[in-house]
């Protein structure tokens, strides 16, 4: 390749980069081929070794290759490169929620259906909020959440055994801005250190990847092996550990009490926050009492309680809430305001109706009532398949953890199945090094029964 003088603007490794990837792109380097070294590409392209070495760090980030060490560099299948590319994990996963098409069976959404949304309650809401306050509802209101809302919060979280001021939440625009007030408010000189599930919620790993060393631990039915999770917790300074309680996402999984009690000690132990985000607690099949983390955290020193509404209420309902603790809660109000000032009042005001008019009760009983019968019909007609295997049993929320037969090629399979207008969302975004795996999340929220029983019909014919 030779370097152009005009284009001194560009680095070099990024010419480096759209070089390799372009080879790559059109077979010049086959999939599952090795690359040449660093070293004979620096001789190559008359460049040192660190340029090299950072145009293969972006093409590994971008999914094109993979490290093995001690043997190589080589390319990524391209099975494995249409839908395993990290950069567009979050974007894609977005983009498949939004799919509705005939004929399409869509399992890999994180949108619940639209007929389970309370639509027609927060049309009158809406309406209400607008003919009483007018244009006045539209100005910038608190940067921490309007009063009213934070007070209907504080007394609903009550019945989860959380005990805290008003002036102790904090509104933000959807658990995502969470995530990332917390990171901002709690950013040093050097890389946070964190602490995640392996596999975990890929929304929340996008977001840390690119400001924070991440270190996984196994994720068990019951939560983490705290084995694992001790030994790291002693060797390094942690800043938080990341974790949802209930119905965790990919797996489905709740903590075990022993193991809630057993990590809010060692949070403690080794002086570490842990963020707790609380996306669907209240949807248990079989009304099982459910307990937070936070709720454990009398002193409100420990842990960070993230709670979002967009799965359990609507999507497009961007609005969540954050509990810190005294010492942080000033320096996240401030992080909000500089990053979006405020969150929308109309919305604040339309959702503190909501709760006060015990709408939301009314709707996860209905909710709990719809997907518990999804989850039935779908581990029933799963058990025809003989080639995979359901991880766990669950008893809330709306995934389901599978598992492919060892003999199947898992990108094969998911080809195959898109082909056959099957969407599953691949394993393998869930985990941190973003391998081919054998594992698949189900979701059950989008479908409905009839399209739960044809898309595992069809799936039962796909390795004939």
């Amino acid at each position: 390749m030779k370097i152009n003088s005009e284009e001194k603007k560009i680095p070099i490794y990024l010419k480096i980069y759209e070089d390799l990837k372009n080879k790559i792109e059109k077979n010049e380097y086959p999939e599952n081929s090795k690359l040449p070294s660093i070293r004979q590409l620096a001789l190559k392209y008359k460049l040192n070794n660190i340029t090299i070495m950072k145009a293969f760090t972006l093409l590994e980030k971008e999914g094109y290759i993979i490290k093995k060490r001690g043997i190589g560099i080589f390319v990524k299948s391209k099975e494995s490169l249409f839908y395993n590319t990290p950069s567009n994990n979050l974007i894609e996963t977005f983009k498949v929620g939004q799919l509705k098409q005939n004929n399409l069976i869509n399992f890999a959404s994180g949108t619940p259906s639209e007929d389970v949304y309370p639509f027609q309650i927060f049309k009158k809401l809406y309406s209400d909020v607008l003919e009483e306050y007018g244009p006045k509802i539209m100005l910038y209101h608190p940067t921490q959440g309007l009063e009213e809302l934070r007070e209907v919060l504080k007394k609903n979280i009550e019945d989860k055994g959380i005990f805290v001021s008003k002036d102790e939440i904090q509104i933000t625009s959807g658990s995502q801005q969470g995530l990332d007030l917390i990171l901002k408010t709690l950013s040093s000189k050097r890389k946070n250190k964190i602490i995640v599930g392996n596999p975990t919620y890929h929304g929340a790993l996008n977001t840390f990847k690119t400001n924070c060393k991440i270190y996984p631990v196994e994720m068990e039915e019951d939560g983490f092996n705290l084995t694992q999770l001790e030994k790291i917790l002693s060797e390094e300074k942690i800043t938080f550990i990341y974790a949802t309680m209930d119905f965790s996402c990919p797996t489905g999984v709740s903590w075990s009490e022993e193991k809630k009690q057993k990590l809010i000690l060692l949070a403690k132990k080794y002086n570490t926050l842990i963020v707790e985000d609380d996306f669907a607690s209240e949807l248990s099949f079989y009304n099982t009492p459910r307990t937070s983390i936070k709720s454990l955290d009398s002193d409100n020193k420990t842990v960070i309680y993230i709670k979002s509404f967009s799965k359990i209420i609507m999507p497009g309902l961007r609005l969540a809430y954050m509990i810190a603790p005294t010492e942080l809660i000033s320096k996240i109000v401030t992080v909000k305001f500089t990053t979006d000032i405020s969150t929308s009042a109309l919305d604040q005001k339309v959702l503190a109706n909501f709760l006060k008019g015990n709408f939301l009760k009314l709707h996860i009983e209905n909710l709990i009532k719809i997907y518990r019968e999804r989850y039935l019909v779908l581990t029933e007609k799963l058990k025809e398949i003989p080639f995979l295997d359901v991880v766990y049993n669950i008893d809330g929320g709306f995934y389901v953890w599978i598992k492919l037969n060892d003999t199947i090629d898992s990108s094969q399979f998911y080809l195959k199945c898109k082909e056959n207008n099957i969407l599953l969302l691949s394993g393998n975004v869930f985990f941190l090094d973003n391998q081919k795996n054998q594992y698949f999340r189900v979701r059950f929220a989008t479908t409905d029964i009839p399209e739960i029983i044809d898309g595992i019909d069809r799936l039962k014919v796909i390795q004939r």
